[in-house]
């Protein structure tokens, strides 16, 4: 039977390890014979490195106590929220969606969840919501805008450039009424993103004052300028070469153009 009181016999046979115990021996020597002012010098290091690593963790521990005390006493808590960009959406109404109750401490505060509340208004497109120290909690709003006008069960409704209808409103001046037939209106949203390209060129390249556009289908697009004239633009793509065709046959006789292939545009 092994007697495992013989082991560190065993480890002194280890000429590796017999050097680094003779090393750490004349290690301990020298400090032991070393100049007092060597060793005085040692134990103020000592002692400096002991009151850094102090000061660190009473610093650490002031952080940790005042974060709990931030979070959950109110010290700095919500005396008011702060809307800005709502324009057509009631401030209060705002305020009631984001439902942070006053005096709530700021860091308890999820302002992710408060922003997706107030995404749920119908008007709203953007929304960010920060806490602005001491005492606010500030809303920042970007509010959707009337691309068209569409009738919806006898009432004017409102729907931006991504299609999304977002109900009832004035529209602003000389926002485009929609007019959709029955194919056109059982995909609406795609009809009104194609009117948001067609519309951009329209507009930008070939300068026209659009009132109303006619969607039977979504492959014939009507435009209706402020006029009278009408474009018969057809289906959304080439928009930039039909704007481009349309603004060089524009000043002939008629009151009916058609682009819908930009290559023979006519008019009649």
């Amino acid at each position: 039977m092994t007697d495992h009181s013989d082991e560190p016999a065993t480890i002194s046979d280890d000429p590796d390890r017999r050097a680094a115990a003779a090393s750490v021996e004349r290690s301990d020597e020298r400090v032991r014979h070393a100049d007092p002012a060597v060793r005085a010098r040692l134990r103020r290091r000592r002692r400096r490195t002991n009151r850094i690593y102090l000061g660190l963790g009473l610093a650490l521990a002031a952080v940790l106590v005042g974060y709990v005390a931030l979070y959950f006493l109110p010290l700095l808590s919500v005396r008011s929220v702060q809307v800005h960009g709502a324009e057509t959406i009631p401030v209060e109404q705002v305020t009631e969606r984001a439902a942070v109750a006053t005096g709530t401490p700021l860091l308890q505060v999820d302002t992710h969840t408060v922003a997706r509340r107030v995404a749920g208004l119908p008007r709203v497109d953007e929304v960010t919501v920060r806490r602005d120290y001491p005492s606010s909690l500030r809303i920042d709003l970007v509010e959707r805008t009337a691309l068209v006008v569409v009738d919806v069960d006898g009432a004017p409704h409102l729907v931006d450039a991504d299609g999304v209808d977002f109900g009832q409103g004035e529209a602003p001046p000389g926002t485009p009424t929609l007019t959709v037939g029955e194919s056109a209106r059982a995909d609406l949203p795609a009809v009104v993103r194609d009117l948001a390209t067609v519309f951009d060129e329209a507009r930008g390249t070939a300068g026209l004052d659009i009132t109303a556009a006619e969607v039977e289908t979504r492959a014939s697009i009507v435009l209706v300028l402020a006029d009278g004239r009408r474009i018969e633009w057809g289906a959304a793509g080439r928009d930039h070469e039909k704007a481009v065709a349309l603004q060089m046959v524009l000043d002939r006789p008629g009151e009916v153009w058609n682009v819908s292939n930009p290559a023979l545009p006519a008019s009649r």
